[in-house]
């Protein structure tokens, strides 16, 4: 009975001793799974990259969002002779650089919307001024054409006038301006600035100023200054004022004042 045990016992031994035998994989079949898990990728994208090339022309959808009627068919009618390719493939910073290439727009945004297709939101310059007869300004000094003519010259609107790289420094100085002559109540209505930097100003009373170049900032508040003060009871009779004096200023009053002085 031992002897029958012992010989159970060494048999379960051999058995545990035994190596397992593993399945070996041929190199040569390993890369040929390679290869073709790798042919089913390029396979796939190059499917992809077709399938973009084919798809249909990308929507073009044009926001009238912040837009008059004249802006929104002045963009629509630009985008509508863009070609574009399909959804994922359309050049979006192309399509925004024509877009702010039109004269009265301030900022595009140009996106991709699953619903609609790309979409062109565009926001308008604000115009605070005339600049001549044909052209607007905004606050920033930038000139430009409206969508519609009918926005030109408006009346409740100031009139700057010179060069249109000028612009700017005439905005600059109209504001300027308007902030120290406020106590006074009275705004500009027309500045002018020549092509030899001479300053003409009209104010909305009537009163006329013109300074040269030269120390034009102090003139200038210095003259309002004595209009709010040494000046005041005589002001609605002064007609001009020339400050292109380097000691003093002249002034031009109204008909009925026939007499012109200067003052130190």
């Amino acid at each position: 009975m031992a002897q029958t045990v012992n010989e159970v016992t060494d048999l379960m031994s051999d058995k545990t001793r035994r190596p397992t035998s593993k399945l070996q994989v041929p190199t040569a079949l390993k890369y040929f799974f390679m290869v073709l898990v790798l042919g089913l990728l390029v396979l796939i994208l190059m499917m992809g990259g077709k399938a973009l090339r084919d798809a249909p022309p990308a929507a073009i959808y044009v926001s009238n969002k912040g837009l008059t009627s004249a802006e929104y068919q002045s963009l629509q009618q630009v985008m509508d002779q863009q070609e574009v390719s399909s959804f994922f493939t359309s050049d979006l910073q192309a399509l925004r650089d024509i877009a702010t290439g039109l004269a009265w727009v301030d900022q595009v945004s140009v996106s991709r919307d699953w619903q609609r297709g790309i979409v062109i939101t565009a926001l308008p310059k604000q115009a605070v001024a005339n600049f001549g007869t044909e052209r607007l300004v905004d606050a920033k000094g930038v000139v430009f054409i409206p969508a519609d003519d009918k926005d030109l010259t408006q009346e409740q609107f100031a009139t700057l006038q010179g060069e249109l790289t000028q612009a700017p420094v005439i905005m600059q100085q109209m504001q300027q301006v308007n902030d120290w002559y406020a106590p006074l109540g009275i705004q500009v209505d027309d500045i002018i600035l020549s092509p030899r930097m001479t300053w003409l100003i009209r104010f909305d009373n009537g009163l006329r100023v013109i300074v040269d170049n030269e120390n034009t900032a102090q003139k200038l508040l210095n003259l309002s200054q004595l209009l709010g003060n040494q000046l005041k009871s005589r002001r609605d009779e002064i007609q001009s004022v020339d400050l292109r004096y380097k000691n003093g200023f002249t002034i031009a009053w109204n008909m009925n004042q026939p007499q012109t002085d200067k003052l130190p």
